[in-house]
């Protein structure tokens, strides 16, 4: 497929919602917390169990995502750890840079971007690699922003996660060959079917947020290291997904699903925990800007690759 038919198809409905929350945000000045809240308590849950439930997603499903998982986590956070120390970076900037490069925006990026380039079929192992990659954003990631240090208080944050519980009980539904009766599936299925613009467009007003006059300042200071994250997120990181696939026993949507998935810009969620525990977050969100914004140019040529 050409580029600009690429990005026309897969790339421009996301960021023509990402520009619409930004004006919308400019306009409005809304608080994003309910819609977030929202997003993660209701929207987000609901498409989990409907997609999960309606294409029998098994635990059998989940080996293949959960090892991956691991394994490009862990290289990008060694990585992270090589490339900081080179850079001689301090540690809250050392923390904020690692973070950018290993925790991945699957859910409100990655999502909408699986949907848009391989259609619906795709969308269930989407939600397996989704929810998979999400445990480390939600373990690692608060662990290394804040001082838990104790396993029971960082799997309670886990828990609280409503994303896990609808999760686990589609997976009981599916391993149960429990029916959902139809008028309520139909009734999940129009939840869902918001979740996917509503996530694009909570990520616009996350990225609407960021105080641009705050990082002018530092940009020349940070150049280099926003130049390093955005070059291990969007290229370094597809390369090594490629190359981890390559042990796997996985079918060619599969392999394209968890490359192109994980090779989103940094993750949003980081950003709340570096401005809770102060831990540069300037840097962090300079780091969410910049390859949320290349990620219009990298991705096409993945996706051109991928087919």
């Amino acid at each position: 497929m050409h580029f600009f038919t690429i990005f026309n198809n897969s790339i421009l409905p996301i960021f023509l919602i990402i520009i619409s929350a930004f004006i919308y945000n400019h306009i409005f000045r809304p608080e994003i917390k309910p819609l977030a809240s929202l997003a993660l308590a209701l929207f987000a849950p609901v498409l989990v169990f409907d997609s999960m439930t309606r294409h029998a997603v098994s635990f059998s499903d989940l080996g293949v995502p959960f090892v991956f998982m691991l394994f490009l986590t862990a290289l990008l956070i060694a990585l992270g750890i090589l490339l900081s120390s080179a850079m001689r970076l301090g540690p809250g900037e050392k923390n904020s840079f690692i973070l950018g490069i290993s925790m991945i925006n699957v859910g409100n990026f990655g999502l909408p971007l699986i949907h848009l380039t391989f259609g619906q079929e795709a969308v269930p192992l989407s939600i397996v690699y989704f929810v998979i990659f999400n445990i480390p954003l939600c373990t690692l990631a608060i662990y290394m922003s804040s001082d838990k240090t104790r396993l029971r208080e960082i799997l309670l944050d886990v828990v609280r996660i409503p994303i896990f519980h609808a999760f686990l009980l589609a997976l009981v539904f599916s391993w149960l060959k429990i029916p959902v009766p139809g008028g309520i599936q139909q009734g999940l299925q129009l939840i869902s079917a918001g979740a996917i613009p509503l996530l694009i467009f909570i990520l616009g007003l996350q990225l609407a947020a960021i105080s641009l006059s705050s990082l002018k300042d530092r940009l020349l200071r940070f150049a280099a290291i926003i130049s390093a994250a955005s070059a291990v997120r969007l290229v370094i990181s597809p390369l090594a997904a490629v190359c981890i696939l390559c042990f796997f026993p996985v079918s060619q949507l599969e392999m394209s699903v968890a490359v192109l998935q994980t090779s989103a810009p940094a993750a949003i969620l980081p950003l709340m925990y570096a401005i809770k525990f102060n831990k540069s977050p300037e840097l962090l969100a300079a780091i969410i800007l910049f390859t949320t914004i290349l990620s219009g140019i990298t991705l096409p040529v993945l996706i051109q690759y991928l087919s």
